[in-house]
């Protein structure tokens, strides 16, 4: 019985860390800096969620725009603010997009298993400064 509660007491102690379930590379360019009804947008968050809407909704996609498997639907593209919100900042990426300039991201969405908790925007050009562990 000893043996077992220290087993479970084991199990229940073990940390569970976040992996990467998907990323993605995405051109953030002045069509993602617009909304649907014309407005523009100026929140990091915003714009990668009117980036996946034009990617996944409208057929907008820039060159370097990239599928990912996650934010197909409308209710997973609105968990987009929330997950940018809890992740990590490279410094200097959402001034930049912020400011109106477009730029090429690699997008990190991070969780367990398949729940997304956070996403992690880098530099697009391959030299990441955050990963999700």
């Amino acid at each position: 019985m000893k043996i077992y509660a220290t087993i479970t007491a084991a199990l229940f102690a073990t940390q569970t860390f976040a992996g990467e379930i998907t990323s993605y590379y995405a051109d953030l360019a002045q069509a993602d800096m617009t909304n649907s009804r014309g407005v523009a947008l100026t929140d990091m968050a915003a714009i990668l969620q009117q980036d996946r809407a034009n990617v996944h909704r409208f057929g907008i996609a820039q060159e370097g725009d990239e599928i990912d498997g996650i934010f197909r639907t409308p209710d997973t593209r609105a968990q987009i603010p929330t997950l940018y919100a809890n992740g990590p900042k490279v410094a200097g990426v959402a001034d930049w997009i912020e400011s109106g300039h477009s730029l090429r991201v690699h997008v990190s969405v991070c969780g367990v298993k398949s729940r997304a908790d956070y996403l992690i925007v880098n530099f697009g050009d391959g030299d990441l400064a955050y990963t999700c562990d």
